[in-house]
């Protein structure tokens, strides 16, 4: 994926950005992709997922037509990347928007303007016009509504401006940014469906919909998890089922609320980026979809178009591979029509907010001696898996038995997420102890990258597939009783503050 012009200014914000050699060179894709393909079609994989940058292809905005503000030169070296996917026997799954708005689209607000829509769907026309004949799945969105809440709710994502508590909960209002954001990406959507079946009726198209398994950590955290549920799960599908030939999942994990943010629930597994550990979460979730669209859309088929953990060690990456795929095969004897299964990613990439940080790498990358790749055990067990189409007894068994036997040395491992001594990862770099209530009016209570990750030991927890116990929620919500003592402190303090302020 291609990130580059409204990354340019967002990268310097990163934390990870700045002590690591060589970030502006990621992986080198735009300018030598056999690095890449070479590793992906090793594996025995038969479709490559890629994106292409709006802003990159599209340099001002097209007020007078696109064709007026086209980098011809961006165009021709996509063309050559997509045939060369083909010459390495591999089909080709193109994003149109990976998260990357064009900085031309900032200063009038992006998908909070209408006039973004019209935008979009010339993009996809010009794109099916000069790509269409190296494509066989278009994804016209990836997680959207992520992009909605991390953009317009929090400042997490480019451009990066932080938001006050009062403004965070606002954006979610009616008429708030998000609301407006995900009914114009609904709307080009379903423009760009139209559009692309205009040339060719028999396109494969659809959407890429991040969905994890919300839960409480405490009683008082009910509300929030049933929001965040809402928000994310069906939401942004209701308003596109008519617009789908398939409906992609980016599947991580189960995501723990307390409060404001997310847990770090000492009871349970994490990858290196926050993410709980739990494949039963995926099968869970195709359930949910295909129980709620069946009927809706009896056509509509899956494709896991992102699964993939964040392990430097390799140690967890082997068994949260074979349980997501144990998760699939189950979905399928079910009679979930699944078409595909995408693994996020071949080698390590840039992760927003989180740097480079976490490795989601199959593929490790040496940023030291000039992004030396090299692939790591997990990388030959998917090859394994990929070639010979099975997950074997055995290969399950021993996984799990190289994870065990660093549980039992007590070994650490990396963690790249900020979080306090109460387990509260939206604290990022603001300790939360010392979060005060100006804090939270300046907007300095969302989640930060760390410069350095943390080191944290593995969990004896058995999360595998079908073995998953939960621990239930806790009655008794300290942390969430925590938070609203503490904010009524943080209130008081201030108050005095003032009052103070004005005796002088």
């Amino acid at each position: 994926m291609f990130f580059v012009f409204v990354l340019t200014d967002f990268k310097l914000q990163v934390r990870a950005w700045h002590n690591i050699p060589q970030p502006d060179e990621r992986l080198r894709f735009w300018s030598n992709p056999e690095v890449e393909l070479k590793l992906a079609k090793e594996t025995g994989v038969s479709v490559f997922r890629l994106g292409i940058d709006w802003g990159r292809i599209v340099i001002a905005e097209p007020v007078n037509g696109i064709e007026q503000v086209v980098d011809k030169a961006a165009v021709e070296q996509y063309k050559k990347i997509l045939k060369s996917v083909l010459d390495h026997g591999m089909r080709v799954m193109l994003t149109l928007f990976h998260h990357s708005l064009p900085k031309w689209a900032l200063p009038y607000g992006g998908w909070t303007d209408t006039r973004t829509i019209k935008y979009f769907t010339e993009f996809a026309r010009f794109a099916d016009e000069n790509f269409g004949e190296y494509v066989d799945y278009w994804v016209t969105f990836n997680e959207p509504h992520i992009f909605a809440l991390l953009t317009h709710c929090s400042g997490t994502w480019p451009p990066g401006v932080r938001l006050s508590l009062f403004s965070s909960l606002l954006c979610f209002s009616p008429l708030g940014d998000y609301g407006k954001a995900i009914r114009a990406i609904s709307s080009a959507h379903v423009a760009a469906y139209d559009v692309l079946h205009e040339r060719n009726p028999k396109a494969v198209v659809g959407v890429a919909h991040h969905v994890g398994v919300i839960k409480p950590y405490g009683f008082l955290d009910i509300p929030a998890s049933l929001l965040s549920k809402w928000l994310t799960q069906f939401h942004w599908i209701d308003l596109i089922q008519n617009h789908l030939d398939f409906c992609g999942i980016n599947y991580y994990g189960q995501e723990i609320l307390s409060a404001a943010g997310l847990m770090l629930d000492e009871r349970e597994e994490y990858s290196e980026a926050g993410r709980g550990v739990y494949p039963n979460g995926l099968l869970e979730i195709l359930e949910a979809f295909h129980d709620r669209y069946r009927t809706r859309k009896p056509e509509l088929r899956y494709i896991i178009t992102e699964n993939g953990f964040s392990d430097a060690r390799d140690i967890l990456r082997r068994s949260y591979l074979i349980e997501h795929l144990l998760a699939v095969s189950t979905a399928l004897k079910k009679g979930i029509p699944i078409d595909g299964y995408i693994h996020w990613t071949i080698s390590d990439n840039w992760e927003w907010a989180d740097g480079y940080c976490p490795k989601f790498g199959l593929v490790s990358v040496d940023r030291f001696n000039d992004l030396r790749r090299v692939p790591r055990p997990s990388y030959y067990l998917y090859q394994q898996i990929v070639r010979g189409r099975r997950v074997t007894r055995q290969i399950r068994v021993e996984a799990w038995d190289v994870l065990q036997k660093e549980v039992r040395r007590g070994s650490m491992r990396p963690f790249c997420r900020g979080f306090d001594a109460h387990g509260r990862m939206w604290a990022g770099k603001y300790v939360y102890d010392q979060v005060n209530f100006l804090d939270l009016i300046k907007g300095n209570w969302f989640s930060d990258g760390l410069d350095t990750p943390a080191m944290r030991a593995y969990s004896a927890k058995d999360w595998r597939f079908g073995e998953y116990q939960s621990p239930g929620i806790v009655i008794y919500a300290g942390r969430s009783l925590d938070v609203l003592r503490i904010l009524a402190s943080d209130i008081i303090k201030a108050l005095k503050n003032l009052i103070a302020s004005d005796k002088h």
